[in-house]
């Protein structure tokens, strides 16, 4: 096979009834393996696969191991020179993932490639993004990205500056829809399973910088992601759980200072946020928002007592 593609699902019954269709529906599909690893849905996804698309090899696991385990168990059956990695509630236009394949077979330096990915209404999503780091948890939680994403300098989290049509490497590219080449992949060892939820991305993409392959961002093709899918099922604990691979990430890849110092940033800018926050609680209630805010504060707490607590990298059970 000349690609293998591995879809993790979570819950996501007729999303992936969408997916799936796209790729079969897909002129190339002939030349892939397609993987579904179910994460212990109770949707009656696992029905649904074996009844309408029995073509797809089907893994079932009996508990929720995280998305990293999961494109892991995937990848050890997957036979092709490529793998794709794709999110359940993505949507893949004819011709798109057979674009990403000529890409690395064109592009002598490329290890990973990642489209454009786009809300059901055409709306960009930013899935190419800089590493997370001390300078970009200050710009995300102060709003200076927000506030001035054409320049450089600021808008670097998201790569808000960048010409999102071009082909261009990056740091690193959304997990959502991510295909490497399968030799890299193996030589760095696969996903980290330290990850349950968020950043595993960005590891996978800084393991293949220190080998020397590089990610490139590929903005002539996009694929429709809705996202949130899984994550929207338990907002809060997939809050604390993204909160926790952030500080796994700067821990691994940039060292015990950086670490802390991205610590501390988020639980100033926590404070900050309570703060002001609790002082425009009335005013809000009076707007009808103060439901939503209240949620908002209790969110804060909840981060903020993670961040000050002993165990602050990811628990691999929130979904459990």
């Amino acid at each position: 096979m000349r690609l293998s593609i591995v879809i993790v699902s979570y819950n996501t019954r007729q999303l992936l009834a969408d997916c799936l269709q796209s790729l079969y529906d897909d002129p190339d599909h002939d030349q892939w393996q397609i993987i579904v690893v179910d994460n212990a849905s109770s949707d009656d996804s696992v029905t649904m696969v074996a009844r309408q698309f029995p073509q797809a090899t089907l893994v079932t696991l009996d508990s929720n191991i995280g998305f990293a385990r999961a494109n892991n168990r995937g990848a050890r059956i997957a036979t092709g020179r490529h793998l794709l990695f794709l999110n359940a509630d993505t949507v893949a236009p004819a011709g798109v993932i057979t674009a990403l394949c000529d890409f690395l077979d064109q592009r002598a330096d490329a290890a990973i490639v990642g489209p454009r990915l786009v809300y059901p209404d055409g709306r960009l999503q930013y899935s190419a993004r800089t590493f997370p780091g001390p300078l970009n948890t200050f710009l995300e939680y102060s709003f200076v990205d927000r506030l001035l994403p054409n320049v450089r300098l600021f808008g670097r989290p998201r790569l808000t500056y960048m010409d999102h049509k071009q082909v261009q490497p990056v740091d690193y590219v959304a997990g959502a829809c991510l295909m490497i080449c399968r030799e890299y992949f193996d030589n760095v060892g696969g996903w980290c399973e330290g990850y349950f939820f968020y950043a595993e991305d960005a590891d996978l993409c800084a393991k293949v910088k220190r080998v020397g392959g590089k990610t490139y961002y590929y903005g002539r093709s996009r694929i429709i992601h809705i996202g949130g899918a899984s994550a929207d099922q338990v907002a809060l604990p997939a809050t604390l759980e993204a909160h926790r691979s952030v500080f796994l990430f700067v821990r691994r890849n940039g060292g015990l200072l950086a670490f802390w110092a991205t610590r501390l940033i988020t639980v100033v800018a926590l404070l900050i946020r309570s703060f002001f926050g609790a002082l425009a609680w009335p005013v809000a209630a009076l707007l009808g928002k103060g439901e939503w805010l209240t949620a908002q504060l209790h969110k804060y707490g909840r981060v903020l007592a993670l961040c000050l607590s002993r165990n602050i990298l990811p628990s691999g059970r929130f979904l459990e």
